[in-house]
């Protein structure tokens, strides 16, 4: 009986050794939660260098279309830089949360993203406007830098990026995409309910007062932007000093700064600088793309750099789809219940920017609009935005341990 019992327990023990065996091993919580957050960085800084690397090559190709125009000026040609123009802002528009956490494209003193998309710019100080619209103290005289023939006989990169910020005024922009979009397009003199652009000339480039140094502005300035996004897409590209750096250090640390950015763009930046102000003012010298009237697609593409964060997902202008670990793949880990309300308010948020864009005229969607009614299309994006910012910093929070501040 002893025997029996005791071949029956060798029997079980060779079942249980047989069967765990069998088992998978299973893996620390902990060590899965780094590993994602791994990831996570990683895609992160893959969607960081194609998003780059496709603005440049639409800013190269601004670059081929005002050269066309400045040295044979049709009307023509004057419509395909300016198309060129619109098309360049599509990727770089999806940049813009990779901002506010002092990377390669905002160090400790605002640039190169103060060369690149500073706004709102004076535009008294640059070219002519309308009577009574403007106009800058140089040299003892209110003529602008075209114009200024005696103070500026000939444009240089040099003496133009010095300008910008005359007289410790940030709205004294000389160069970027903004200062590029006045060349093309003029001031918008019209009244928001006639939905219309600025209504520039080319032949302001042929037979007006000035008109080959006004190419030359428009030439040299748009030779400024390339070399300026080109020295952030060096910094992200594989084997950067900096990439490898973001790359190499605490995940906890590069995801405090990943957070920084999205959550600064969507409640301070975006909700706050780019809506709200526009809202309160009732100003279209506020919109961020004043002059082309493209504010509607620089709003869509701002909470498009961000959800792209959220989703770990972006499609390139070729069609190519980068994709990976996102930040919600994270946080599900971490806190579910927080991954599933950032989800919600970022679908939330998607949609809402969808009708601004789909609506265009962004200076004509704020007639009416007030700062305390969220009714209406305008702040009521800007309340899902602000409240997507709240999330995001929660979020970083949660992952991190460390507080992120989403206002600007």
């Amino acid at each position: 009986m002893k025997n029996l019992l005791k071949l029956s327990l060798i029997f079980c023990l060779a079942i249980i050794v047989k069967s765990c065996g069998k088992k998978e091993t299973v893996e620390n919580p902990e060590t899965v939660l780094d590993e994602k957050k791994a990831e996570f960085v990683s895609n992160y800084v893959n969607i960081v260098t194609a998003s780059y690397q496709d603005a440049m090559t639409k800013v190269l190709d601004l670059q081929t279309a005002v050269n066309t125009f400045v040295t044979t000026p049709t009307d023509a040609n004057f419509t395909n830089a300016k198309n060129a123009w619109l098309a360049s802002r599509e990727p770089y528009g999806q940049t813009e949360a990779y901002r506010f956490y002092d990377g390669p494209i905002d160090g400790a003193d605002g640039e190169p993203e103060g060369y690149i998309n500073a706004w709102p710019l004076d535009e008294a100080l640059i070219d002519y406007v309308a009577d009574g619209t403007g106009g800058q103290d140089l040299s003892d005289n209110r003529q602008n830098i075209v114009n200024n023939t005696e103070q500026y006989p000939t444009f240089t990169k040099e003496n133009l990026k010095e300008l910008s910020g005359f007289n410790n005024n940030e709205s004294n922009v000389t160069i970027g995409f903004h200062a590029i979009e006045f060349l093309l397009w003029g001031q918008d003199n019209s009244a928001p309910a006639a939905k219309m652009n600025g209504q520039r000339a080319y032949t302001d480039y042929t037979t007006a007062t000035n008109a080959t140094r006004r190419g030359q502005y428009l030439k040299v300035v748009t030779d400024l932007l390339v070399d300026d996004l080109q020295s952030v897409v060096d910094q992200w590209k594989e084997g950067a000093t900096y990439r490898n750096t973001f790359l190499s250090q605490n995940s906890n640390v590069s995801i405090n700064m990943i957070l920084t950015g999205a959550a600064k763009l969507s409640k301070g930046e975006l909700a706050g600088e780019r809506m709200a102000v526009a809202v309160e003012n009732q100003a279209q010298e506020d919109e961020h793309s004043c002059f082309s009237d493209n504010t509607n697609r620089d709003i869509f593409l701002n909470a498009q750099s961000i959800n792209n964060i959220i989703n770990g997902s972006y499609t390139s202008i070729n069609g190519t789809v980068i994709s990976g670990t996102s930040l919600i793949d994270v946080l599900t880990l971490v806190n579910p219940t927080e991954a599933a309300a950032l989800t919600a308010v970022a679908d939330e948020a998607m949609r809402k920017v969808t009708v601004i864009s789909d609506t265009k005229h962004f200076d004509n969607q704020i007639i009416g609009e007030t700062l305390d009614n969220f009714t209406n299309p305008v702040m009521s994006a800007v309340l899902t935005l602000r409240n997507q910012g709240d999330e995001l910093a929660q979020a970083g929070k949660s992952i991190t341990g460390e507080t992120i501040d989403p206002s600007v």
